[in-house]
């Protein structure tokens, strides 16, 4: 099949017709400028959207409700992003017991306690044993140091010195081992804070 050419002079355009393409036009159609919650990215149809805070743009907008569910995962009472400080009511969410129970009972937490009881066992057994051999050998140091020509007093001075570097040990050791797991417990317990906003707020920037 031959290919049909388009004419090039002006007296084959009057008789022949050449195709040309369609136009095509490029129709920009206006972004729907609706308010959605920062957070859930939803909008006002569920739960009406609020300005708590100096954010602005498609940032100022956000449900109630999400704003203090991240208030109290972030456990924060102020907008990271401008720094303002909501009127929020801070409570402790778990009592010191109920606290301490949840996070022994956490499976890495329940772990490192129970590797950290055997060692503190074991420590407590060491150390009694070494107290005792102390303690009910004192006379056979002393007959022994009477034998050689030491003096009582000396020796009596050095298994007490002993003693007390041992007992020393121990409670530094315990000491440590608790702190471990005191210290992280109660900077968590400190943070873990139910968070209601009261408003309307009344906020100031946050310092640093």
């Amino acid at each position: 099949m031959q290919q049909k050419e388009c004419p090039n002079n002006t007296k084959d355009i009057e008789t022949t017709s050449c195709p040309t393409s369609p136009k095509i036009s490029l129709v920009q159609v206006p972004s729907l400028n609706i308010p959605v919650c920062r957070i859930c990215q939803a909008t006002s149809s569920s739960e009406e959207l609020i300005s708590p805070c100096y954010c602005k743009g498609s940032l100022a907008y956000i449900h109630l409700s999400c704003l203090e569910r991240w208030l109290n995962e972030s456990s924060r009472n102020y907008c990271e992003l401008c720094k303002y400080r909501f009127d929020a009511i801070r409570t402790q969410r778990y009592g010191l017991w109920q606290g301490l129970r949840i996070w022994i009972l956490h499976p890495r937490n329940r772990r490192h306690i129970q590797s950290d009881f055997i060692v503190g066992f074991l420590l407590t057994l060491v150390t009694a044993g070494l107290l005792a051999v102390c303690i009910y050998g004192m006379e056979f140091f002393v007959n022994e140091a009477n034998r050689i020509g030491m003096g009582k007093t000396w020796i009596r001075f050095v298994v007490i010195t002993f003693l007390i570097i041992i007992l020393l040990g121990y409670v530094i050791s315990i000491y440590l081992l608790v702190r471990d797991h005191f210290t992280p417990w109660y900077q968590w317990w400190r943070r873990t804070v139910n968070i209601q906003l009261r408003f309307p707020c009344q906020g100031e920037e946050t310092e640093g």
